[in-house]
């Protein structure tokens, strides 16, 4: 979350408190009063429901960015590079080729996890 999310969040709360104490603390009749607060309590309500939709929004937009992205996920690449590794490691001495397999194995395996997480 950023520093201007915050900021946004903590000018609103402050306005509907700063309105709410107006209102609650002003020399006016009870039918006033509350004529005030069936009013702000609307412009609150409004207020949220801007912000639930300009929220749902931008969740919206970063899903569709997200899944774009994994979209262009190039498989055929990935498979050289664990290749690649894969064939390293076997010419290590120190490291086994039943090892080296293995490896092999969970970076295809984290490659499906991947892929299904984002697409």
């Amino acid at each position: 979350m950023s520093s201007s999310d915050d900021f946004f969040k903590g000018l609103v709360f402050g306005a509907v408190i700063g309105a709410a104490a107006g209102i609650l603390l002003a020399p006016k009749s009870g039918t006033e009063t509350r004529e005030d607060i069936k009013k702000f309590s609307s412009d609150v309500q409004d207020k949220a429901q801007d912000l639930y939709y300009s929220s749902r929004k931008e969740v919206e937009k970063r899903i569709k960015a997200l899944k774009a992205a994994g979209n262009r996920l190039d498989l055929e690449a990935y498979k050289k590079l664990v290749s690649k590794v894969v064939e390293e490691l076997k010419n290590d001495s120190d490291v086994a080729a039943s090892t080296a397999k293995k490896i092999g194995e969970q970076l295809t395996d984290d490659w499906n996890e991947l892929k299904s997480a984002v697409v």
